[in-house]
């Protein structure tokens, strides 16, 4: 019984701390392993660094799988987010579904522009949109974009 209990305890652990491990925030420490991300480059202008998480991921966001995160660092400090969720087989363009969860987790409207929802707060900007291009692998994706406001990274 002991060691079904302590198993249960180690499985439960890993499995809390790589679902975990995939979630990142604005603001949050971190120093990027090579195990973990894969370098994408860097900005000659802002000097943010970007990493495309390279384990698999297990996360959901809004009623639809994560494929991909990507994550710009500056100084040690995740300064922007990028999280492309797979839409589902029967999604037509960018789901109302999605923009309103994205909508009540910021506690904000956001304003439709060229194809794209987004929101200046403070000094964050988030944005969500459907898109296919190179930033999103060449893949079919929902792009959800958050990240701090180029005016501060610049600084």
């Amino acid at each position: 019984m002991k060691r079904l209990l302590l198993s249960t305890i180690l499985i439960g652990t890993t499995f809390l701390n790589s679902a975990q491990a995939q979630t990142f925030k604005i603001g949050q420490r971190l120093t990027p392993s090579s195990t973990e991300f894969k370098s994408l480059g860097a900005s000659s202008s802002t000097m943010v660094y970007t990493y495309k998480y390279s384990k698999p991921i297990s996360k959901t966001m809004y009623d639809r799988k994560v494929g991909d995160i990507v994550i710009g660092v500056k100084s040690g400090y995740i300064v922007s987010t990028i999280y492309y969720l797979i839409p589902l087989s029967t999604d037509k363009g960018l789901p109302q579904s999605v923009v309103k969860l994205f909508e009540s987790s910021l506690g904000f409207s956001l304003a439709y522009v060229n194809g794209m929802y987004g929101a200046n707060i403070d000094d964050k900007s988030y944005s969500i949109s459907r898109t296919t291009s190179e930033m999103t692998f060449q893949k079919d994706r929902i792009m959800v974009y958050t990240t701090i406001k180029n005016s501060i990274l610049s600084r």
